[in-house]
């Protein structure tokens, strides 16, 4: 089971959750907190090396090597992504929500009224031990949602990641049946070395020279935006292909900034099915299915 792989160790039964003092500890953010998340490719790190105060009260969080920042933290407890985005300002977690609670992440207009939601609920909450570590667990699950629609287990969830107390991420997990996407191997919060993390003075991989996300809405009929980041300029192909590798259509064939980048797929002349979406930058690739239903 999922959860049984994400502590490593045995956890208690699931419990009632404990109201804890301070939210903010599911999501700690202070500059020079580090983050060591083992991927398919390797191992790669997250490090906030600063972050700014607004007029609001709430905080930037900048992490290398990103020149905007990644992270809009509010005094009420909502954590945005990529907030300077005007595609994306996800409201990705509210972080005092409670069990069964479920938030707006994302509006997308497709055609004239016609909307899709990404709604987030909180799936689980539950006690157990991760790294020597008795913490809260927080697993928040992530939906395609309709206005008409409600959350139950016929929905469409794309991916659920799991926040720990005092820790923050420590797995993010495709619910497409291909599994964890990352898992936490190690870190250093406030100071203090929790888990397995390489030395500040080795050399390790630098975050993903870019970044290719599941097409929102998914399924769609019949456009869908696709969205993907670099974190250096370069020359970027995003190419639709059949699931026979016929090329159906190139999106993108062209130098990019820096980043992230959105592009709408329209596939009104297609025919219902599962496509493959690739993004190549440099000598790396990137491939997601998507899923056309007319």
């Amino acid at each position: 089971m999922k959860t049984k792989f994400l502590v490593l160790l045995a956890l208690f039964n699931c419990v009632m959750f404990a109201q804890t003092p301070d939210p903010y500890k599911f999501f700690p953010s202070a500059v020079g907190n580090v983050w060591d998340y083992g991927y398919s490719t390797g191992i790669y790190r997250f490090e906030i090396i600063s972050d700014s105060l607004l007029a609001d009260s709430s905080r930037y969080l900048y992490y290398a090597p990103n020149t905007d920042p990644v992270y809009r933290v509010d005094k009420n407890y909502n954590v945005y992504w990529w907030p300077l985005d005007t595609g994306l300002n996800w409201l990705y977690y509210k972080l005092d929500a409670d069990l069964g609670n479920y938030w707006i992440v994302d509006i997308h207009h497709i055609i004239d009224t016609f909307y899709v939601y990404k709604l987030a609920k909180v799936k689980s909450l539950y006690e157990g031990i991760f790294f020597n570590l008795y913490t809260t667990f927080k697993e928040i699950t992530f939906y395609q949602y309709q206005p008409d629609s409600i959350i139950n287990e016929f929905s469409w969830p794309d991916f659920t990641i799991t926040l720990a107390y005092g820790i923050g991420e420590v797995m993010d997990f495709n619910e497409d049946g291909s599994g964890p996407y990352r898992i936490l191997q190690g870190c250093i919060i406030d100071g203090d070395t929790i888990g397995i993390i390489t030395s500040l003075n080795e050399p390790i991989n630098p975050l993903s020279s870019f970044e290719l996300f599941q097409n929102f809405p998914n399924p769609f009929n019949p456009a869908t935006t696709i969205k993907y980041s670099i974190t250096e300029p370069q020359k970027v192909k995003l190419i639709v292909y059949s699931l026979l590798g016929e090329k159906i259509k190139v999106l993108v064939d062209e130098h990019k900034s820096t980043g992230m980048h959105s592009v709408i797929f329209d596939a009104g002349n297609l025919s219902s099915g599962i496509y493959i979406y690739t993004l190549i930058a440099g000598n790396k690739t990137s491939s997601k299915k998507l899923i056309l239903l007319k």
